[in-house]
């Protein structure tokens, strides 16, 4: 066999450093990840709330959001309302597919809520949540601003528009870095962590990651009894009480001698 002309074989040297470079370009950007700090909370009896980091790895010029979801619950509320006009309770509606917690980060090139648009903010839970029972004349919508107040008096809902900052960059890749507070009623169970990818108001990839609350020491004893062994739970927190109405009682009582 004759040898192959010296151009051919430039032509394959040329294409391999070719595809070589698109290879390292797509290495270089990789897969959008998600980092949490502190991974596990654990509740004691000092807890009074705490802060978490999140970071991200997204492609350069992606726009990013980090939502924050508890565990899914159900919520049996009181709803007020005027009767003779004076504020009382009027009926009881019961909340499905609300997460318990729900709070949103996202970088400064993108809305907090898109009519129609991507697949988070306040909107995409108002399609998800349901009410039953006692609803008001305005109907759902109504019901659903009240709620979703009531959640942010407690701290578990929140929404935080450019809370994520531009911290690096590097080659193909951004990283953004951004913080959000637990209050200090914040109840234990597994919370999802996911990271949508936003590029020209698409959603071109999304990652997950999970943050494990648990209680520990008295309080997470306590939890275990009412979680348990309500009866008994009972039993001593009226204990409790009545112990603690004595003491009261007996203190003042010993003041107003004086």
């Amino acid at each position: 066999m004759g040898s192959r002309p010296p151009f051919i074989w430039t032509a394959v040297l040329v294409a391999l450093v070719l595809q070589a470079m698109i290879l390292s370009s797509y290495s270089s950007a990789g897969p959008p990840s998600l980092l949490v700090v502190p991974g596990n909370l654990h509740i004691k009896e000092s807890f009074r709330g705490a802060t978490v980091t999140v970071s991200a790895e997204v492609p350069k010029g992606a726009g990013a959001v980090v939502e924050l979801k508890g565990p899914v619950e159900e919520d049996h509320l009181l709803r007020k309302g005027r009767r003779g006009g004076l504020w009382m309770s009027v009926g009881e509606v019961t909340v499905h597919e609300a997460p318990s917690t729900y709070l949103l980060l996202t970088t400064p090139d993108l809305p907090p809520d898109e009519e129609g648009g991507p697949q988070w903010g306040y909107k995409a839970l108002e399609r998800r949540i349901r009410f039953e029972g006692s609803l008001p004349k305005q109907g759902s919508e109504a019901l659903f601003d009240q709620f979703v107040k009531l959640k942010e008096s407690e701290g578990l809902y929140g929404v935080l528009p450019s809370s994520l900052r531009l911290v690096g960059t590097s080659g193909d890749s951004s990283t953004v870095e951004g913080q959000f507070r637990l209050p200090g009623n914040i109840a234990p169970g597994s919370y999802r962590l996911v990271l949508s990818v936003i590029n020209s108001g698409k959603l071109v990839e999304q990652q997950s990651a999970e943050l494990a609350i648990d209680m520990q020491g008295l309080p997470g004893i306590l939890f275990a009894l009412a979680l348990r062994h309500a009866l008994l739970y009972g039993v001593i927190a009226v204990l409790v009480a009545l112990a603690t109405g004595f003491l009261m009682g007996f203190l003042f009582k010993g003041k107003g001698a004086h």
